[in-house]
């Protein structure tokens, strides 16, 4: 019996050293397949840019962000990710979940992000960095639009029962804690009494050219800028077939597209720009591109997309420059603000590593604005180092 007993011990040794083996070549096998395939640039699941390999300095290593950044590079640059990210949408279907991969299927075609618990520690760094820029900075009038998603203003959309989070609540608790030196431009109210238009597109994340539009209406009134009439502007259509990152995402069976539509002056001979973008060396005349609308992310269609820094030089004669912080949904904002300021500095924190104070300083700048909406500010880990020049 014990002799039995010893090669049933000996078994299960020799078993779980087969295991641990075959762990650890496919580890091995994992790390080198992920060593050797080029990077991707674009995901098609999630209709996205995917994370590039930062570049690497001593200062940036120290400072962490290098450190955050290739994180982000390794989680995005995974081999085999859109074959996992696929099938834990296929197993969340035959579940018969709510939302799938964290987007509800609601009525009317709406695909609606669902809003996550805020990263508590990130946004007390940003509310802390936000005040020490203020102060450094105190001549400067500064403003923060941070705007709700559609899961907070087209509730009546969602799915029956869906346990989502009090988005409203967050901004206003939000709006409470901001510096003296920085004024908050709610427009909660001017979204929610606008619900029942096209405001935000029905397989994206973003607002559309209107819901950015009725939010500039309510920033102009905060900054005190000229009134700007809707028929200022006509509409152009860009745009019917825009399927966004929330049909990419969530793995929805989508079958009509967004519209997109961009604003542009009715007098043509208004809004003349000259738009850098300073990392790609690059510029050009237009705050759009045309060539976005012959890929899947039409969304790009707007200043081409995220960058570190653009510089944008307008024909307005007031030699007022504004800075904004932001994340996506400030570049179809950006344009209708060409006609309040003569110089418009872009930054996205997400990319940006150079000092800004430096900035601050070789661009005169007069105002400040942080335009974000409420899913990305609430979780952004970025926005405080560069504030600090760390």
């Amino acid at each position: 019996m014990k002799r039995q007993e010893r090669r049933n011990i000996n078994k299960q040794k020799q078993y779980y050293k087969t295991l641990a083996v075959l762990f650890v070549l496919f580890l091995v096998l994992f790390v080198g397949a992920n060593i050797i395939t080029k990077d991707k640039t674009f995901s098609e699941t999630e209709n996205r840019m995917l994370a590039g390999k930062p570049k690497f300095t001593v200062d940036k290593l120290i400072e962490g962000r290098f450190t955050s950044k290739f994180e982000d590079y390794v989680v995005d640059q995974f081999i085999g990710r859109d074959f996992f990210t696929n099938i834990k949408i296929s197993v969340d279907k035959f579940l018969g979940k709510k939302e799938s991969n964290g987007v509800f299927l609601g009525k009317d075609g709406y695909l609606i992000e669902d809003f996550s618990k805020p990263n508590e520690e990130a946004v007390n760094e940003n509310l802390q960095a936000i005040n020490n820029f203020s102060i450094r900075y105190k001549d400067v009038k500064q403003y923060m639009l941070i705007s709700p998603t559609a899961v907070s203003i087209l509730k009546n959309k969602l799915p029956m029962d869906a346990p989502v989070m009090d988005q409203e609540a967050y901004l206003q608790s939000y709006k409470d804690k901001l510096p003296y030196g920085v004024k908050f431009v709610d427009n909660y109210k001017t979204m929610y009494d606008h619900r029942n238009e096209y405001i935000y597109y029905k397989t994206d994340h973003h607002w559309t050219s209107l819901g950015a539009f009725y939010s500039y209406k309510e920033l102009a009134k905060s900054m005190g800028l000229e009134e700007t009439p809707d028929s200022y502007y006509k509409q152009q259509l860009v745009s019917n077939d825009f399927f966004g990152a929330l049909s990419s995402k969530s793995g929805y069976d989508v079958k009509e597209g967004d519209k997109v539509n961009v604003y542009l002056p009715v007098n043509e001979n208004s809004q003349n720009v000259v738009v850098n973008y300073v990392e790609e060396q690059e510029k050009t005349a237009t705050l759009y591109s045309s060539k976005a609308l012959e890929q899947k992310d039409n969304y790009e269609v707007f200043l081409k997309g995220n960058h570190s820094l653009v510089k944008i030089q307008t024909d307005t004669k007031n030699d007022k420059t504004l800075l904004i912080f932001k994340d996506s949904y400030a570049n179809s904002f950006i344009p209708f603000l060409v006609k309040d300021f003569s110089k418009i500095i872009v930054v996205d924190p997400r990319y940006y590593y150079e000092d800004i104070d430096q900035l601050m300083q070789q661009e005169s700048v007069d105002e400040v604005l942080y335009l974000y909406n409420a899913n990305t500010f609430f979780n952004d880990t970025s926005l405080s180092p560069v504030l600090n020049n760390e």
